[in-house]
């Protein structure tokens, strides 16, 4: 019986080659999209997992609360982990890492090679203890104990001694020699740390004291399976108070809370990371895009399954009147539902490798066919197959086993209303998610747009980037000459970070301010940064030559450093831009005065708002140097300006960025959702057309005769079409009637995770309609024109 009825599946899907082909095709695009999408959720949920003791390391993220002002950091003091280490037996061990790149990449050396490493690490000779890296030479319980000791991946043995033994080797970092005490195998991807250069804490200045006046370096510890959480915390909390008791007044607090490792790259909700993070909401909305288009490729199945089984009514018919039970009909539905979507899961894995590498390029991972063998990956596959086949296989099924072979011989068989309900709510449901996805992709790029083209109170465009060290420092005043003498050159100038996001955070007193301890933000900057920068002075004046020389000068006692601050510390303080000139205020320790009010600049993400902002001129802190260019011929200037930085900091290679890319790059997250939502909303599209293909050709079918007789009576084509297109018409606008608010609603609360947002507005509502009124008229009209131009004869003479 089951080899008949394997038989006679493949003859009917062979006889009816066009229909299976669309319903092969519609699975397989469906179920691959799917399969791509797990594998990549599965992919950012496993990250940091690999870890022996994943589950039992955590993070110590500090909390500042301070004069109405609060933030929250990865970043913690020097004393945090002995702290922790001697008070809590719950501790089995612990690290601190301190990455470079905060500041400025290091340099390393060999031979005559220098590179800018920009994954360069720190870390106590405890981090095996905690993490469980692979190393592959050298000892982990020695490898960073020794000062000046350093630990290479072996993509950078390949790089800086290629096929030779690395260990026991030396290399410089910056001006100092480190021996290699080991090699490391590659940091896996999948990772929120991420380093090729693992150095021992001990190298530091800040390894010989414990501090808490400081905060730089990462924590994290290992607990037992016991620790109490809160009770840790707390207890931290009490041990602070006692440490640093003459800081707390009123509701001024320090406090730390230990973050699960394992939730950092999805879950984290600090405004800066080590590195780029993912987002547990964003997977949440792929998931669902994924599961969608899943549900729209099955839709596609029942709608064409129903749409054909007419051809199937006399068989089934016969059938039944030779003896065949309504079960052993149902059964051979069913298999032949299994057998297409087995074979579009075959196609589907054909389709995933053909689109691995632009679906790595579209969400930036480094996914390869191997990731397709995971077992979860395997068995969501074959649960893929069993539930889309009866899904999309048991209604078809049902419906033409159910057939009374009396009126189907007789020629009086008719579709049941229930049945041509249910699949017009199919169609609806099909371009509901299609609109869905169309608003989401236009709103996303509308918001990305607003992002790009926001005044954020700088000039971000044609500004070089370049990270900077002590050598480069001491160097500026030689390299600012020798650069503005160009004419592609308009201005050079120094500060501690970026103005595209900047996180050093200080403490301020500014005399006769109610809140003597409020937290702020703080850049520090050459004399003519904020000239350069384009930022806007409202009150008061900008720097002076005389403000650098009494903020250098060599006695720390006798310095006295001009403030410039923001409108929003202004307000928070609740003091006029006038009443705040000339006011003597100290920014952690630093002595001075207000001389001038800057208008609030965006100075982070659009996702956060514009907080407190002091400058200031402190040049032992510049890790980064600004050139703006003035010319279009920017490959010239570079390479010009290449040859200058060549000339008088050859040992620092020139390595830099641009500020605008540097912006851009905070919403990469959001770029790659709208990647993915404009590729599965075209695939959305497409997919949900084949089903109304298949809903548009079994109307044709059934009113064949009726057509024939409009055109007999004279009939035009442009009325047949309309007859015809009609009906799909008024599913389409229910499809946007459902669909429209839902997606207004869904947008703005996405939306809402922005401080600084564009609205949802109408175009992305009114356009998504358009959109899909023209794609379905183009799908409607290959059916519709055709049954139209059908000679009538033909038709009645079937009929």
């Amino acid at each position: 019986m089951l080899k008949n009825y394997i038989k006679i599946a493949f003859r009917n899907l062979v006889r009816r080659i066009g229909y299976t082909s669309i319903n092969v095709f519609g699975l397989a695009v469906g179920i691959s999209c799917c399969l791509l999408i797990g594998i990549y959720v599965l992919d950012e949920m496993s990250y940091d997992k690999f870890h022996t003791n994943a589950d039992n390391i955590y993070r110590v993220n500090i909390n500042y609360s301070m004069g109405g002002t609060s933030q929250s950091m990865y970043v913690t003091p020097t004393a945090l982990l002995p702290t922790m280490s001697r008070e809590f037996n719950e501790v089995v061990s612990g690290t601190r890492i301190f990455d470079v790149a905060m500041f400025s990449p290091e340099v390393v050396s060999l031979n005559d090679a220098s590179f800018q490493e920009e994954r360069f690490f720190y870390a106590d000779s405890t981090f095996f203890d905690v993490f469980s890296f692979e190393l592959k030479e050298g000892v982990k319980e020695k490898a960073l104990v020794d000062p000046n000791s350093v630990i290479l991946t072996e993509s950078m043995v390949a790089k800086y001694f290629g096929d030779n033994d690395a260990l026991g080797e030396v290399i410089k970092v910056g001006q100092t020699e480190y021996k290699v005490t080991g090699v490391l195998k590659d940091i896996p991807d999948n990772s929120h740390l991420k380093f090729d250069f693992l150095a021992s804490f001990s190298s530091l200045r800040a390894s010989k004291g414990e501090t808490w006046w400081s905060a730089n370096y990462a924590t994290y510890v290992l607990l037992n399976n016991t620790a109490n959480i809160s009770k840790i915390e707390d207890g931290i909390e009490n041990v602070v108070r006692e440490a640093l008791g003459e800081v707390f007044q009123n509701d001024d607090r320090i406090s730390f809370d230990l973050f699960p490792m394992t939730d950092i790259h999805l879950r984290s909700k600090l405004s800066t990371e080590m590195q780029t993070q993912g987002d547990i909401k964003y997977i949440y909305i792929i998931t669902l895009i994924g599961f969608l288009i899943l549900v729209i490729a099955c839709i596609n199945y029942m709608n064409l399954a129903t749409a054909r089984s007419m051809d199937r009514a006399r068989e089934v018919g016969m059938r039944k009147v030779l003896g065949a039970a309504k079960r052993q009909l149902f059964n051979q539905f069913m298999g032949e539902s299994v057998i297409v979507t087995t074979l579009a899961a075959v196609i589907a894995l054909v389709i995933i490798n053909i689109a691995l590498l632009p679906f790595n390029n579209l969400t930036g991972k480094t996914l390869t066919t191997a990731d397709i063998l995971d077992p979860v990956i395997l068995s969501g596959l074959v649960s893929i197959i069993i539930l889309v086949a009866f899904l999309a296989g048991a209604y078809p099924a049902l419906s033409i086993s159910s057939l009374q072979p009396g009126n189907v011989l007789k020629g009086t068989f008719k579709r049941s209303k229930t049945g041509g309900l249910l699949r017009k709510v199919l169609v609806v449901v099909q371009f509901s998610i299609s609109i869905l996805l169309i608003i989401g992709t236009m709103v996303i790029y509308k918001q990305l747009n607003f992002m790009q083209n926001k005044k954020l109170g700088y000039s971000k465009d044609n500004v070089l980037v370049l990270p900077t060290d002590r050598q480069v420092n001491q160097n500026f005043q030689a390299i600012k000459s020798a650069l503005e003498q160009r004419a592609d050159v308009g201005g050079v100038s120094m500060a501690s970070e970026s103005p595209t996001e900047i996180n050093g955070g200080y403490g301020i007193e500014i005399q006769g301010v109610e809140a003597p301890n409020s937290n702020t933000v703080a850049l520090t900057v050459d004399r003519e940064f904020t000239k350069n920068m384009e930022m806007e002075i409202i009150h008061g004046r900008e720097f002076t030559e005389a403000d650098t020389k009494l903020a250098t000068l060599d006695s720390i006692e006798l310095r006295q450093y001009a403030f410039i601050v923001n409108e929003m510390l202004l307000n928070q303080l609740m003091i006029s831009p006038e009443n705040a000139l000339g006011r003597n205020a100290k920014v952690s320790g630093r002595s001075g005065q207000i001389v001038g009010v800057v208008k609030d600049f965006h100075f982070a993400s659009l996702h956060r708002k514009i907080n407190p902002l002091v400058l200031f001129i402190e040049p032992a802190q510049y890790n980064k140097l600004f050139i703006k260019l003035k010319s279009d011929n920017v490959n010239q200037s570079l390479s010009e300006i290449e040859s200058v930085w060549k000339q008088i900091v050859p040992e620092r290679p020139f390595v830099y960025s641009f500020m605008d890319e540097d912006y851009d790059a905070l919403y990469r997250s959001e770029q790659r959702l709208g990647n993915i939502f404009i590729v599965f909303a075209t695939l959305a599209i497409i997919i949900g057309c084949l089903g109304l293909l298949g809903l548009v050709s079994f109307t044709v079918q059934q009113r064949n005769k009726e057509i024939g007789v409009r055109k007999v009576l004279g009939a035009s084509v442009s009325s047949i079409f309309i007859l015809i297109s009609e009906d799909f018409g008024k599913l389409i606008l229910v499809a946007f009637v459902v669909s429209a608010p839902i997606g207004y609603y869904l947008m703005s609360d996405w939306l809402g995770g922005f401080e600084y947002r564009t609205v949802v507005g109408v175009v992305p509502i009114v356009s998504s309609m358009i959109i899909t009124i023209l794609v379905a008229i183009a799908t409607i009209s290959y059916n519709s024109i055709s049954a139209a131009t059908t000679n009538p004869v033909t038709t009645l003479r079937n009929e």
